[in-house]
């Protein structure tokens, strides 16, 4: 049974969410494999897909007279929300955003959780392409884009020699970044804003390929979508990590078609599922997302960007580099 006060879990950014698999035809989804553990511990780790691509040794010239940073993929290792709706009728911010903070800690230490943020390209107009997605992968080492919700790619404008945000993992219990020292450099700092017809899908799994958010509809991502995504993100002097603000909007018509599980699916593997009920058809432990997100009020802001009830989620973050360009699972 569900309690109203353990309830969100990853449901929003980041695992923020959990999936799950299921058909209403009753015809089993197909999820990417969870890469197994290498045999030999000593030698490196198996991957799940075919081309990892490691960064070249020689990477070129970025343009502006010093190495190419580009291509570069960042994992996000904290994330911390701050805000969650509005805040309730006592001036609170809704115990849900406390939950998810406790939670997304061990889910990101445990990969279990992968939000991945990749910088394809600078071009000479200063113009970053960029992507924001989830990954799969037993380390950073073995990530891999998961396939049903790699994100668009975008264009994005960068300006150089800003710093807005430094990581700072001693405090990401917290806040997960902390304004740059006086004098501090980096190589700039991007305006990412999510075309607004895209959503930004957030796909979360445990390792026995239990995905931890489901919808009946298999046209959809078994993921929680974030919607009007916007970030300011600055990129560390060497491109070694990342760190800024994201705002999105969950909306309340995207929350009725997920269930979600609490903490972790109980299910034991992929074909434990659910045989009726609202969340018939996914795993054995989901819940409707609708009753853990129960008393959320809704944020004006995104109610008039998205055209309905809505609730902006806004979380500092931070992501270190990846050693490769992760490619789609499977590929």
């Amino acid at each position: 049974m569900v309690k109203t006060n353990n309830s969100l879990l990853l449901a929003v950014v980041g695992g923020l969410a959990f999936a799950c698999s299921g058909n209403p035809d009753d015809a089993a989804n197909t999820l990417p494999e969870w890469p197994a553990a290498p045999a030999d511990a000593s030698g490196p780790p198996s991957s799940p897909h075919d081309a990892f691509h490691p960064p070249a040794s020689d990477a070129g010239d970025a343009g502006d007279g010093g190495p190419s940073l580009f291509p570069g993929a960042f994992r996000f290792e904290c994330i911390h929300i701050h805000k969650l709706g509005e805040l309730t009728a006592a001036g609170q911010q809704p115990f849900q955003a406390g939950v998810l903070n406790r939670l997304w800690s061990s889910d990101i230490r445990d990969h279990r959780l992968n939000i991945l943020i990749g910088i394809d390209s600078l071009g000479a107009d200063n113009n970053a392409q960029v992507f924001i997605g989830s990954g799969i992968g037993i380390d950073d080492a073995t990530q891999c884009r998961e396939p049903t919700t790699d994100g668009t790619h975008f264009a994005a404008p960068i300006q150089k020699g800003k710093t807005q945000y430094v990581a700072d993992p001693a405090n990401a219990a917290t806040s997960c970044t902390a304004d740059p020292p006086a004098g501090s450099t980096a190589f700039g700092t991007l305006d990412v804003t999510v075309p607004s017809t895209d959503a930004i899908y957030i796909y979360a799994q445990n390792q026995k390929g239990v995905t931890f958010n489901c919808t009946p509809d298999p046209d959809l991502p078994q993921a929680v979508p974030l919607r009007q995504v916007r970030a300011v993100v600055t990129v560390a002097d060497g491109g070694g990590d990342v760190a800024g603000e994201l705002t999105a909007c969950l909306t309340k018509a995207d929350i009725l078609t997920l269930c979600s599980c609490i903490g972790d699916c109980p299910a034991t593997d992929t074909s434990d599922l659910q045989t009726e009920g609202t969340c018939g058809g996914c795993p054995k432990g989901a819940a409707p997302l609708t009753a853990q997100l129960a008393g959320l009020r809704a944020t004006q802001d995104c109610v008039d960007r998205t055209g309905g009830e809505a609730y902006e989620l806004k979380a500092t973050f931070f992501a270190h580099r990846l050693p490769g360009q992760p490619d789609v699972c499977g590929g």
